[in-house]
């Protein structure tokens, strides 16, 4: 991953636990806010906010990157490129903004499908809602494919087709 990918995810990180309820601040649920906030984009906007791939972890989908980026935070090592994280790891894995997210790195449609998840996990369980297809059909542990995450979206067809055709 390139430093402005590993920036923009340390950023969200930021931006999540600035914003979500004080309950829902622990890294499990920050992630899924990833992952419900790329599939809304993507449905939405025809692209991912992020540049990460997701694994079927046995409690749901889990960005790969972002996961390794938040243990490297947590156990105290050297992030990659030295970037300083805008965040820290508390007590029961809570994400804890020490500065206010950088929103310069992110357009409106990135925040606005953000804060929509944010929003929606103050009442509902984002783990039941990240709980899709694409993640009961993919072996735990394993990669999902992005077909089978676009599988489960509104348009599917012509998104899977956008995904296919786009340049790299």
């Amino acid at each position: 991953m390139n430093k402005e990918s590993i920036s923009r995810i340390l950023e969200a990180f930021a931006y999540v636990a600035e914003r979500a309820p004080a309950q829902k601040k622990n890294m499990y649920n920050v992630l899924k806010v990833f992952y419900l906030a790329d599939k809304l984009h993507m449905e939405r906007y025809g692209r991912f906010i992020f540049d990460d791939k997701y694994s079927a972890m046995e409690k749901g989908p889990v960005p790969s990157a972002a996961y390794d980026l938040l243990k490297t935070i947590r156990n105290g090592q050297e992030l990659p490129f030295s970037i300083d994280s805008p965040v820290t790891l508390g007590a029961s894995h809570t994400v804890i903004a020490k500065r206010q997210a950088n929103e310069d790195l992110f357009s409106g449609s990135d925040l606005l499908c953000m804060d929509e998840v944010i929003a929606l996990s103050e009442n509902e369980d984002l783990g039941d809602l990240s709980h899709d297809e694409a993640w009961e059909n993919a072996g735990r542990n394993s990669f999902m494919p992005v077909e089978a995450i676009l599988s489960t979206l509104e348009n599917s067809d012509l998104l899977i087709e956008l995904h296919q055709n786009r340049h790299p």
